[in-house]
């Protein structure tokens, strides 16, 4: 349980360090609390409330085999990666052409 509990916390800390920042730079100031929240719930509600669901029924399916959860738990990651990829280049791209605007 303690092992849990310091393992969670080493893995926790670098996510929670850069999710404020990293959602802030996301949005216009305009809407960033909508954006912010709608994304972050939506998201949450979607994938983590029925990530245990699935994870449940592939065990089932495959009598316990835990390789077809890992394998959806790889492509949650990905799909994870892949959105945070395009989240920050599109939020470069956008500071590229408010400088040039700036510049003006």
């Amino acid at each position: 349980m303690l092992a849990t509990v310091v393992m969670f916390g080493i893995l926790w800390a670098p996510i929670t360090a850069v999710l404020g920042t990293l959602c802030s730079e996301i949005f216009n100031a305009n809407v960033r609390y909508t954006g912010i929240t709608l994304g972050y719930q939506i998201g949450a509600a979607l994938a983590g409330g029925t990530a245990p669901l699935i994870a449940t029924g592939l065990l089932a399916k495959y009598d316990g085999d835990w390789v077809p959860v890992a394998w959806y738990l790889g492509a949650t990651v990905a799909i994870s990666l892949t959105a945070i990829f395009f989240a920050s280049r599109s939020k470069r791209q956008s500071a590229v052409v408010n400088a040039q605007t700036s510049q003006i």
